[in-house]
């Protein structure tokens, strides 16, 4: 009798509570441009339509254009295709937000006053049009006077599944998959080949210069490629994260074919001996000639590499084979949000993988100083304070010291400093970080938000 008792009292106890718990309404879902005005540099312009947070089914969302001096399929198109001037896009289920390709046509001369307006004009249920519905873009370079930016790049896959480059003077941001290559070639005056330092990328050079004799026998002449973060002797195995193209673990490419070895090269998924890579990489003109193979396999792939000095790298897939665009032309961005290799904090320093790491535009002449908020805040610096700042020309600049993931109320965006960045184009700008999804600090994780205002025009 007490056993039949006391079940019923926790039967009746469990039935309390949830007829009393009330579920947490989630706020509107909404659909928006992510600025207000972009600028147009070289031949297409990426513009972001973003989610509150991610939908659990595909959206449609219809785009007006409205061309002003320009005509649809004469001096652009666009990608998804319009049709009178109306673009059908989808959001797919399960992401945060949709891209629209502005493209010029081949061999088209724009005076430069020539703009295209964008208006979500609907977008499916449950979803609702949020505040920022309109944007224009101009078909020339603009010099922005300053906006906020959402960096969204998660996905239902990752928090940071894509990277993010942001060019603060058109208002720009454009998304790249950041495992969508693993070898990027320097297309500056030196023959200096990087690995992705978004995909924990690692390489080694074996002894031998004949890509055919390499075999699997071989990755025990070499480190373990698959290390833990803070073991002895992986620096020289990965590319250190100031970006110096002198410490690369891949040597300078040398213009005698028999001095270039073949490489072992390994990244996150591909960790196992037989899925790695052999890679020979010689000089071919002007360009690059890549050779490789998974390392048990007999077919040796060839691509070429053609430098063109428009972009800082050209990038390859050794997973498709294939040449990929995972970068904005070198003029045409400033910092880049994404997962990346830092340091572990160890002495001597090793790598270590982790999100939210921002990479300044170094390689294009981009600077940045940090300011504490201890000096002047960010609403009174002006371009008087930029006398005495101490500019920095590394790819970790900025790096990791705008945030803290450390536990408890410090993990977050870290209030008592900004940025100023110097521009490819010489336009000083301040910027600061107003979330990023830790803590109190609001916002989403893998989608930042970022504020900057003009400070100096070049």
């Amino acid at each position: 009798m007490k056993k039949i008792l006391c079940t019923l009292l926790v039967g009746t106890s469990i039935w309390a509570f949830t007829a009393c718990k009330e579920e947490v309404e989630l706020p509107d879902n909404l659909a928006t441009f992510t600025t207000t005005a972009q600028g147009f540099e070289g031949e297409e312009a990426s513009i972001q339509i973003a989610l509150s947070r991610a939908a659990d089914a595909a959206i449609p969302v219809s785009v007006q254009l409205t061309p002003t001096l320009l005509t649809y399929d004469t001096e652009f198109t666009t990608e998804p295709a319009a049709s009178n001037n109306v673009i059908s896009a989808t959001i797919p289920a399960g992401q945060s937000g949709v891209t629209i390709k502005v493209k010029k046509k081949a061999n088209v001369f724009l005076n430069g006053d020539e703009s295209l307006t964008l208006k979500i004009t609907s977008v499916g249920t449950p979803i609702l049009l949020g505040l920022t519905t309109e944007l224009k873009l101009s078909f020339a370079a603009i010099t922005s006077t300053g906006s906020q930016l959402t960096l969204a790049g998660k996905t239902t896959e990752s928090n940071y599944f894509n990277n993010v480059y942001t060019d603060l003077s058109a208002n720009a941001a454009t998304l790249s998959a950041r495992k969508s290559w693993n070898l990027g070639f320097y297309q500056g005056g030196q023959y200096r080949v990087i690995l992705n330092h978004s995909y924990q990328s690692s390489a080694a050079a074996t002894a031998k210069t004949d890509i055919a004799a390499v075999t699997l026998a071989d990755t025990a002449s070499v480190p373990d490629l698959n290390f833990a973060p803070g073991a002895e002797g992986s620096l020289a195995l990965c590319d250190y994260w100031d970006g110096d193209l002198t410490k690369t673990a891949i040597a300078e490419v040398s213009a005698t074919e028999s001095q270039n070895k073949v490489y072992l090269v390994s990244f996150e998924g591909n960790k196992a001996k037989n899925q790695w890579f052999k890679v020979k990489i010689n000089r071919n003109g002007e360009g690059y000639k890549v050779l490789f193979a998974r390392i048990g396999e007999s077919t040796i792939q060839t691509i070429d590499v053609p430098k063109n000095a428009d972009y800082n790298f050209s990038f390859l897939s050794l997973e498709t084979a294939k040449l990929v665009s995972a970068e904005p032309r070198k003029a045409s961005w400033d910092i880049q949000w994404g997962y990346s290799t830092s340091n572990a904090g160890t002495t001597p320093p090793t790598p270590y993988w982790f999100q939210d790491f921002i990479s300044l535009n170094y390689a294009a002449g981009a600077e940045a100083a940090e300011v504490l908020t201890s000096a002047t805040t960010y609403e009174a610096f002006g371009e008087s304070n930029l006398t005495g700042l101490t500019f920095l020309k590394t790819r970790d600049a900025i790096g990791s010291k705008w945030r803290s993931t450390a536990p408890g109320t410090t993990a977050g965006i870290r209030k008592d400093r900004f940025y100023v960045v110097k521009d490819p184009a010489s336009n000083y700008y301040k910027l600061r970080f107003i979330s990023m999804g830790l803590a109190s600090d609001g916002g989403e994780r893998g989608k930042p938000v970022i504020e900057y205002a003009l400070v100096k025009k070049k």
